[in-house]
């Protein structure tokens, strides 16, 4: 994939910016509009860390040279965003927290399969060598 850059490049931490900045609106807009919750910078807050965090750990994977892990680390960081946002539908009062649990289920889950996808590809290296 030509449009990932090398290992150790400096457009990783660009990407894990621009990632973190589109994450963080999309919590922002779930949260605060989806949601209907009054804002507040607090929880604003929190989730702007949330987001800098998710995206600057899923950039330095990619940064040290596992593209693969970054790349199911960010689809299932989207999956998380869209899984919330569909949860943030009801009137019953748990989904605020049903959709954060969501959310972070599909990071989760996007991350163990770009764990495995990497060992694979590593083990393949292995034994061809």
């Amino acid at each position: 994939m030509r449009w990932i850059p090398a290992a150790r490049s400096s457009q990783w931490w660009l990407i894990a910016g621009v990632s973190s900045l589109l994450t963080s609106v999309l919590l922002w807009i779930i949260r605060f509009v989806l949601l209907g919750q009054p804002f507040t910078g607090t929880h604003a807050f929190r989730f702007m860390i949330l987001a800098a965090i998710l995206s600057f750990l899923f950039g330095f994977t990619g940064w040290l040279g596992a593209w693969r892990l970054w790349l199911f680390s960010q689809i299932g960081l989207a999956a998380g965003l869209v899984w919330m946002g569909m949860y943030a539908n009801g009137t019953t009062g748990w989904e605020d927290l049903i959709s954060l649990f969501a959310f972070l289920e599909a990071v989760v889950a996007g991350f163990v399969i770009g764990l495995i996808i990497e060992g694979v590809f590593f083990i393949v290296r292995l034994t061809k060598k």
